[in-house]
C-alpha cells in the first residue's frame, strides 16, 4: 500500500471513528448548540433573541453572533449539529498543532507532546463537545491571533481579537497586554471589527427594534448572572474564595479576591519585565499561556469545562517539562496527572462531587501559573542557553 493510500485510510478511519462517537454519545445533547442555532433562525426572522421562557436555555450572546449562527440555520438543525460537531475536532487539533508550531524552542517531539495535551484537557473538551459550546471555537480564534502578532501581522491578530468577542468577552483579558505592548495598529483593527459587528444587526432589525434587542441582552445577563456565582460547577477563584470560606463573611471573600488579583497581576507584570530585559525568544508564547489561563480563572462564571483555554499553557509545560529541576519537574505532572484525571470515575461519587463543589481545580491552575511564571524567571529562553 503507497503512502498516500495509507494516509487516506487512516483519515476515513478517523472519521468513521468520531462519527461513531458522536452517534453514541454526541448527539443525544448538543443543547447548548441548539440555543446558538435557535439565535441563529431567529434574528433571520427579525425574532428577540432573549426570551424569558426558555428558562435556563437562554440565548446570552451577543446579537452579533446570532448573525454568524444563522449560517448554520440555513441547514436543518440535525445535519448542522453534526457539522458543528466536526468543525469543534477541527478547530481543537488545528489548535494545538499552532500552539505546538509557534513555541519558542520545540525540546519534545509534537506527536507526544499533542496527544498527552489531548488526554490531560480531555475530560473539558469532552463535555464541551457533548454541550457544543463555542470555547474551542474561540480557543482556536485566539491562537490564531496569537500567531498573527508573533509574525507581526498585528491587523490581521487585531482582526482575530475582535471577532472573537462576538461570543464572549473572555478576549478582554488580552486588552491591557497589548496597550503594555503598545499594539496600536492591532487594537484599532480590533475595535473596528467591534464597532462593524454592533452595526450589522441593525440590517436584521432595523434600529429601533435593535435598540429593544439590547436592552433585553442586558436585562437578561443582568439577571441571570448573579443566581450563577455559587453554582455547583462554577470553577472560577471568585467562586473558589465563595464557596471555601465563610458564606457571611463577604469583606473577607472580597480581601482574598483582591490580594490573589493583585499577586497575580504583579507577576505577570515581572513576567513581561524580564521577557523584554533577557530579550527572550517569542516572549509573546509563555505570557499568553498565562492570560490564556486567566480567562476562566477571573472569569466571574467559568464552568469546568473551560480550562480548555489552558491548552496553550499544557503544550507549553510539557514541552518545556525537562528544563526543570527535578523536584518542580515531578510537581508539574503531578499537577497535570490531578487535572487529567479528577474523573468521578476515578474519584467516585462522593469524591468528584466535593472537587467539584469547592472548585479545586482552581488550586491546579494557580500552580499553573506559578510554574510559567518560575519558566520565565528561571528558564532563560533564548539560543544561548540551548
Amino acid at each position: 500500500m503507497s503512502k498516500k493510500a495509507r494516509n487516506i485510510l487512516i483519515i476515513i478511519l478517523v472519521f468513521l471513528f468520531f462519527l461513531l462517537v458522536y452517534n453514541y454519545f454526541v448527539k443525544k445533547d448538543m443543547s447548548d448548540f441548539g440555543v446558538c442555532y435557535q439565535g441563529g433562525e431567529r434574528i433571520l426572522k427579525a425574532e428577540t433573541l432573549y426570551r424569558v421562557s426558555d428558562g435556563h436555555l437562554q440565548y446570552k450572546y451577543s446579537p452579533v453572533s446570532a448573525v454568524f449562527f444563522s449560517l448554520f440555520a440555513f441547514l436543518p438543525y440535525e445535519l448542522a449539529k453534526i457539522f458543528w460537531y466536526f468543525l469543534q475536532l477541527y478547530f481543537l487539533f488545528m489548535a494545538l498543532t499552532i500552539s505546538y508550531n509557534i513555541l519558542p524552542l520545540k525540546l519534545k517531539k509534537k506527536g507526544s507532546v499533542l496527544v498527552l495535551s489531548f488526554l490531560i484537557l480531555a475530560k473539558f473538551v469532552s463535555r464541551e463537545i457533548e454541550l457544543g459550546q463555542v470555547n474551542i471555537f474561540i480557543t482556536f480564534i485566539l491562537i490564531m491571533m496569537l500567531k498573527a502578532l508573533l509574525e507581526k501581522k498585528d491587523i490581521k491578530a487585531g482582526l482575530f481579537w475582535g471577532f472573537s468577542l462576538f461570543f464572549k468577552p473572555y478576549a478582554l483579558v488580552f486588552l491591557p497586554y497589548f496597550i503594555l505592548k503598545k499594539r496600536l495598529k492591532l487594537i484599532g483593527s480590533g475595535f473596528g471589527v467591534i464597532f462593524l459587528g454592533i452595526v450589522l444587526p441593525v440590517f436584521f432589525y432595523g434600529l429601533k427594534q435593535y435598540m429593544f434587542v439590547l436592552k433585553e441582552w442586558y436585562t437578561t445577563l443582568s439577571q441571570s448572572t448573579p443566581q450563577l456565582l455559587t453554582q455547583y460547577d462554577n470553577a472560577s477563584i471568585h467562586a473558589f474564595f465563595l464557596k471555601n470560606l465563610p458564606a457571611d463573611n463577604g469583606n473577607l471573600v472580597l480581601i482574598f479576591i483582591l490580594c490573589a488579583v493583585f499577586l497575580i497581576g504583579f507577576s505577570f507584570l515581572w513576567m513581561m519585565y524580564l521577557g523584554n530585559r533577557e530579550n527572550s525568544l517569542k516572549p509573546e508564547v509563555l505570557e499568553s499561556s498565562f492570560l490564556f489561563i486567566l480567562i476562566p480563572l477571573i472569569s466571574p462564571l467559568a464552568w469546568y469545562y473551560n480550562y480548555l483555554y489552558s491548552l496553550l499553557a499544557v503544550v507549553f509545560l510539557l514541552n518545556f517539562i525537562g528544563k526543570f529541576p527535578k523536584v518542580h519537574r515531578y510537581i508539574i505532572i503531578t499537577n497535570l496527572i490531578i487535572i487529567g484525571g479528577s474523573l468521578i470515575e476515578v474519584l467516585g461519587k462522593a469524591g468528584f462531587r466535593f472537587y467539584t463543589q469547592h472548585s479545586l481545580v482552581v488550586i491546579s491552575y494557580l500552580v499553573a501559573l506559578f510554574y510559567l511564571f518560575y519558566a520565565r524567571v528561571k528558564i532563560r529562553l533564548d539560543l544561548k542557553n540551548f
